[in-house]
């Protein structure tokens, strides 16, 4: 079985992503390269991370090459996690750690031997002159000890835990989908445990109130009506039937989110 190395960038279409490609086919020309998405918000960090975490479990052992860099060509360092089953390589900036903690992480050590890189590296393009050919050494056998030393302080980023109020949560927005689904940080077992499908629940989204219903899945209300289900990945997510629920909301990641359970009318 051939090498899997798979890319994850805010890159869009466009020569960056044969690029990358090609600095992988160099050092193995047997990989077999995926593309997981390259649609990311251009430097949303965040949204890089929730998509790796939700992607990345479902292949067998792979390297995993995140590019979401605004700060390409500082001080930043280059990492890459040793994780169960898998690599992830890209910038220290939060983007690998949520998926790298879900596949279970082992350690994270900084890039450092410029070898395993291009011969000659961009100050504005590491995902092609250093992340992509170092996933691919990794893949062909290199050892993670002649990529650089283990480090502890690594910039971290999680998607924060939920508070418990009377009801449910406060919690806040991760991120949104390209159908405008509000990914929230209550994970599955919290909601679950909180509240039973048909349950119909008060939200808040910044400024916005409505109460909705708690669904198994979207098709279960009328087309444009608000809802609250539980996402492919985990979490509860608030969602617009066959519309877009964070264009009506004006959500953006980080925004705070109350969910409880409506008061029954009388």
């Amino acid at each position: 079985m051939s090498a899997i190395v798979t890319l994850t960038t805010d890159f869009g279409a466009g020569e960056y992503i044969g690029a990358m490609k090609g600095a992988i086919l160099t050092v193995d020309p047997e990989a077999t390269i995926v593309d997981i998405d390259h649609s990311i918000r251009p430097h949303d960090i965040r949204h890089g991370a929730y998509v790796l975490y939700a992607a990345v479990p479902y292949y067998p052992f792979a390297a995993h090459v995140g590019v979401v860099d605004p700060g390409v060509g500082t001080k930043r360092r280059a990492i890459v996690c040793v994780c169960e089953g898998a690599f992830l390589v890209g910038p220290d900036n939060g983007l690998l750690i949520p998926a790298a903690r879900r596949l279970g992480l082992k350690e994270v050590r900084e890039i450092t031997n410029r070898k395993l890189g291009r011969p000659e590296l961009s100050d504005t393009f590491h995902g092609r002159d250093l992340f992509a050919p170092v996933a691919a050494h990794l893949m062909s056998g290199t050892k993670v000890k002649d990529v650089g030393s283990p480090i502890k302080d690594f910039v971290d980023l999680d998607f924060g835990e939920p508070k418990k109020r009377k009801g449910g949560f406060d919690a806040v927005v991760i991120t949104y989908d390209r159908f405008g689904n509000v990914v929230t940080n209550i994970p599955r077992p919290l909601a679950e445990k909180a509240w039973a499908f048909g349950d119909r629940l008060a939200v808040t989204v910044g400024g916005y109130e409505m109460t909705v219903p708690f669904v198994r899945t979207y098709g279960l209300v009328a087309p444009g009506d608000l809802l609250a289900t539980l996402s492919s990945s985990g979490f509860l997510e608030i969602s617009r039937r066959e519309a877009n629920a964070a264009a009506q909301l004006e959500a953006t990641p980080g925004m705070p989110v109350s969910v409880a359970k409506a008061e029954s009318r009388t």
